[in-house]
């Protein structure tokens, strides 16, 4: 009896050890950051000193969501600016029927993009404008993040105010369908947007998708439309890209 008691404790011991220790690998395999290559330096303003900040950097004071992509500090006529990129990564969504406690188990992911500003009278960085986009999707081929080395700072009208372009792409397939593609820019509050799709078998005779469409108020910068024109072209084509 006393063996008997002996081993079902090191068996309970052994088993609480394996547990214990697949639970530290997996807390020690935890990143606040995942730095993904999303700034594009090549088409972002030369006269703006922009830098890639580490985690450890960014102002504990910054409320934001998800896993950090890509972060960025520069200042302008409007004073300090960091720009943090994020995404959630996947989970499980439930999707319940209208008026029902029934539901279907959903895959869901998410992006962020939050611009902080300080100007030089103030203290503290304040949010000043935030994107949020996710993907629902019951499919084989399914993805949300930004477009890697496409993200920008510029300033097109040279009125020392900064603008910021920032393509992503939403997917949810099961053959070949153009996935949707977004650029958001922002110049201070205001926003411009081109939304269409991607473009499949890039550089073929058969190529196809690659469409879009301009937000109205582009009208008036022909500046920003005309970026934003040769931006979508230059990242519509999902050849080489990790999604």
């Amino acid at each position: 009896m006393k063996t008997f008691t002996t081993l079902l404790i090191l068996i309970v011991t052994s088993f609480s050890f394996a547990q214990s220790k697949e639970n530290i690998e997996k807390f020690r395999a935890l990143e606040p950051d995942v730095w993904l290559g999303i700034w594009d330096r090549e088409n972002s303003s030369k006269e703006i000193k922009i830098d890639s900040i580490n985690y450890n950097e960014i102002p504990k004071s910054l409320d934001f969501k998800g896993t950090v992509v890509e972060a960025l500090k520069w200042t302008d006529a409007t004073g300090e600016n960091i720009l943090i990129q994020t995404v959630t990564g996947n989970f499980t969504w439930l999707d319940y029927e209208k008026d029902s406690t029934d539901y279907m188990l959903q895959d869901k992911a998410e992006l962020y993009a939050y611009l902080f500003t300080k100007s030089n009278t103030e203290q503290e960085y304040k949010k000043k404008w935030r994107v949020y986009d996710y993907i629902e999707c019951y499919g084989v081929d399914w993805f949300i993040g930004f477009i890697p080395k496409a993200t920008t700072v510029t300033d097109l009208d040279q009125d020392g105010i900064t603008e910021i372009a920032i393509p992503y792409v939403l997917m949810c397939r099961g053959g070949m369908d153009p996935g949707i593609m977004k650029i958001i820019m922002f110049e201070e509050n205001t926003k411009y947007a081109f939304r269409g799709e991607t473009m499949l078998m890039c550089g073929n005779e058969n190529a196809y998708g690659g469409k879009y469409e301009a937000s109205s108020n582009l009208e008036q910068k022909p500046s920003f439309n005309a970026f934003l024109k040769q931006h979508w072209n230059r990242n519509k084509c999902e050849e080489g890209k990790y999604y």
